[in-house]
């Protein structure tokens, strides 16, 4: 029974999503991988306590799988500034975990067979819906407000078209090895069935790879960037052996990256996932993290060479052995997400069909059966923590909907389950900030207020503040957080004492957390203005047109600071520059246009210069000729310090 339903979870793992979930597909996998693998295990504890044995497999891959693991907790515990969040990440340590669990039961009960036509049967579906979707006359995004869903031509429910192309990919050698294994035993039908799966795969496949090169080019950090953030990183011993920690890759990203990324196109985006596997790896887990996953794929790379130079070439192994080798040389160029990660385990587990082997604990008696509490152990702290990640993930998904429908109150009381439930997330305390200041906003507008609603504003200004510094506590390394806090006081500075140096403090912070971040500079130069220091302005505007010159708006807040300051030929300068930044005839254009007008029309009228008289160029004149025998000059030069 147990291996029944380990191949249903497989086959079904590729297509499953949570639409009840902010985070559709890599939450949603980890929830149905872990209650799917938990009741395999669970029949499996069964089949163990009523035959009194254990019945299992040697893996060549548990030690390095092992090592891996260890690597995350290590970076975990030691380096990540939020521990629960490095284990709740898309690729972090707890999806590790579930990844290594989902091997080592596939490695012990997987029907090998049965697994290689379910993921290629699991293809099928998904080049199936790749072939529908491009092919179907659909008014496109396909949105389902009720289901948190919009789906286009490039949607797959394996997280990304990326993934699914990857995946489909690393299908095709395992099906042309099934249907040769099956001409060769004369299992025509079965060898019709793998070509007809081949066959759409690599439609499916076909279309995916023509959507990535035309209408849906993913938006992925450069390499050179990726390469540099990993590079910065490695300067620091602490971050240089075990990274920032499993799922961190963000604050790196804010606090790593080069000056050139402010000329990209994405120059105000943050990343939360490096150019390809290998360089988050290094960046995340560090250097011990890398090595680990390099020992695996040493081993694989060995293990396949050793069986194509077997005599008899078992060509159901070898592909297996292909599929793994495209999808760890894919890791070099694409970021991966649970499933991909997911999917390399299950694969090594495929790849060796290793002989079972026994352990009869029937002389022991029911001493042995205490052996499974370890294991009923982990999987109930996996359990709970899954729960209450999706919860929270729930409630919060809930507010945003609230939110969405203009209901305040059920926002306001939905994120705070949200944040009870998983106290860890700085994403649910920021968003409930955010909340807090906007009804205490809406409130202060009402005409006539009474005592209460005075108290009530007060209230929520007070829980803005608190929760906005909370987000900042609970991950003290992300510049969100801090950009939130300092965006918050900025708000309050007309209605809070000392609320403005508050405000400077915290995007100072923010600024030591994203030090090439313009947008940053401009926000605190903002600030300075409104204050009218026009210097501290000018200074911070043109801190923000040094770290990216091609950005309008900071020249634009340069020229302006320059004029208030006095200094109209500079401001006059930075008016043209914004001029050559700006759509002609936008009215952004006018704007400026009309702003360097007026300054033009303040600049003194230059007087002219009084005539010079013509240069007469002369060759420098020879030394004069000297005596004979010549002279000798006293040595009383100044005296040099030894």
């Amino acid at each position: 029974m147990e291996q029944a339903i380990l191949t249903v979870v497989v086959f079904f793992l590729p297509l499953f999503f949570l639409p009840n979930l902010t985070d559709i597909y890599d939450l949603g996998k980890q929830v149905f991988l872990i209650f799917g693998l938990f009741l395999v295990f669970l029949l499996w504890a069964v089949r163990i306590i009523l035959e009194r044995r254990i019945i299992y497999k040697k893996s060549r891959y548990l030690l390095p799988a092992l090592l891996i693991l260890v690597a995350f907790l290590a970076s975990t515990f030691i380096n990540s500034s939020n521990k629960v969040q490095s284990f709740v990440a898309g690729t972090g340590t707890g999806a590790v975990l579930i990844a290594v669990l989902a091997g080592s039961l596939v490695n012990i009960l997987g029907k090998r067979k049965w697994l290689f036509y379910s993921l290629l049967t699991s293809g099928l579906v998904l080049s199936l819906i790749r072939v529908a979707l491009f092919l179907g006359d659909f008014s496109f995004p396909l949105v389902f407000p009720s289901l948190n869903l919009a789906i286009n031509k490039s949607w797959s429910p394996t997280g990304s078209l990326v993934t699914q192309a990857v995946f489909v990919l690393a299908l095709i050698p395992l099906g042309f090895g099934l249907l040769y294994e099956n001409l060769k035993q004369g299992k025509l039908a079965e060898a019709g069935v793998v070509f007809f799966i081949n066959t759409f795969n690599l439609i499916g496949l076909g279309l995916s790879f023509y959507l990535l090169s035309n209408q849906a080019r993913p938006i992925l950090l450069p390499q050179s960037t990726a390469w540099a953030i990993a590079l910065e990183g490695l300067k620091d011993g602490r971050f240089a052996a075990l990274g920032l920690g499993p799922g961190q890759f963000v604050n790196a990203f804010t606090s790593f990256k080069p000056l050139s990324f402010n000329l990209s196109d994405y120059w105000d985006l943050r990343f939360g996932s490096s150019s390809n596997w290998y360089y988050q790896l290094l960046t995340e887990v560090g250097i011990v993290g890398l090595i680990a996953y390099l020992f695996l794929v040493t081993k694989v790379f060995k293990d396949a060479i050793k069986v194509f130079r077997q005599p008899r070439i078992s060509y159901v192994g070898l592909a297996t052995y292909l599929s793994l080798i495209i999808l760890l040389v894919t890791q070099l160029f694409v970021p991966i997400n649970f499933f991909f990660l997911a999917l390399v385990f299950v694969i090594l587990a495929l790849a060796k069909d290793e002989e079972s082997a026994a352990i009869d604990f029937s002389a022991v008696g029911n001493f042995a059966l205490l052996f499974l509490i370890i294991p009923f152990v982990l999987w109930g702290g996996v359990l709970f923590f899954a729960g209450k990640s999706a919860l929270a993930n729930y409630y919060f998904l809930s507010s945003l909907k609230a939110a969405n429908q203009n209901d305040g109150v059920k926002t306001y009381n939905l994120q705070i389950k949200a944040i009870k439930t998983d106290p860890s997330s700085p994403t649910y305390r920021i968003s409930y900030s955010q909340t807090n200041f906007a009804l205490a906003n809406s409130l202060a507008t009402k005409q006539d207020l009474t005592d209460q609603d005075r108290a009530t504003i007060s209230q929520l200004i007070q829980q803005a503040i608190r929760e906005a510094k909370a987000a900042a506590a609970v991950d003290p390394r992300n510049a969100a957080a801090w950009e939130n806090l300092a965006g918050l006081y900025l708000n309050l500075i007309n209605f809070a004492e000392d609320a403005d140096q508050w405000a400077v403090a915290s995007y100072q912070q923010a600024i030591s957390l994203d030090p090439l971040n313009p947008r940053l500079r401009v926000g605190l130069g903002g600030l300075y203005y409104s204050q009218q220091n026009w210097v501290q302005a000018a200074n911070l505007f043109a801190q923000a047109v040094s770290l990216k010159n091609d950005w309008a708006n900071a020249h634009y807040n340069f020229a302006n600071a320059l004029r208030e300051a006095g200094d109209l030929p500079n401001a006059k300068r930075e008016y043209e520059v914004t001029q050559t930044l700006v759509t002609i005839d936008s009215n952004d254009y006018q704007k400026v246009s009309q702003e360097l007008e007026a300054v033009k029309k303040r600049l003194p009228t230059p007087t002219p210069e009084a005539p010079t008289q013509p240069e007469t160029l002369v060759t420098p004149a020879p030394p004069a000729e000297g005596i004979e025998p010549p002279l000798e000059l006293p040595n009383e030069g100044p005296e040099m310090n030894q």
